[in-house]
């Protein structure tokens, strides 16, 4: 494998990574699907059709989406943000981010605090991690501004 094949090699200490908030609550809640819908499967299989098989079904069909915003992950070094899930990542160098601010994303009736990235030709990213949901208590919101200042105070030392 070629050491330059992910770019520059960054000391340890210039580098930090933030990971997608409720992880294991996460995790747990993929486990309880998967168990579901496997029985909802069997039952179906054996001729079984009522709500609750189906219900368990719709819920292994969620499975792959949780997972991937379960694995989401931020890394930021010395060259740039890398960030992502398992079904997409992106990589921004330093150079290339005109600005990094904290903002309110909604979607679908959802909402979230999001790190967002906008980039010299005018691309958005919004940062897989870290976030927090809009309504959130004030620790949970505390702890998603520290790791956002941290983010800003890289790209901020990345200027000059």
């Amino acid at each position: 494998m070629d050491p330059h094949s992910q770019g520059p090699q960054v000391p340890a200490e210039d580098r930090e990574e933030f990971l997608t908030p409720d992880r294991t609550r996460t995790l747990v809640f993929v486990a309880v699907c998967v168990v579901l819908g496997a029985v909802g499967l069997v039952r179906l299989a054996l001729g079984h059709v009522t709500f609750v098989e189906i219900l368990g079904v719709a819920l292994l069909a969620l499975t792959p989406f949780l997972l991937n915003v379960a694995f989401g992950r931020t890394v930021v070094d010395g060259a740039g943000i890398r960030t992502g899930r398992p079904l997409g990542r992106r990589f921004v160098p330093w150079a290339e981010v005109e600005s990094v601010a904290v903002e309110e994303k909604t979607s679908r009736g959802y909402g979230a605090h999001r790190v967002r990235v906008r980039t010299t030709r005018g691309r958005t990213v919004w940062l897989a991690a870290p976030y927090v949901e809009v309504r959130c208590s004030e620790q949970q919101y505390a702890r998603f501004s520290g790791q956002a200042d941290r983010i800003i105070q890289h790209w901020r030392q990345s200027q000059g």
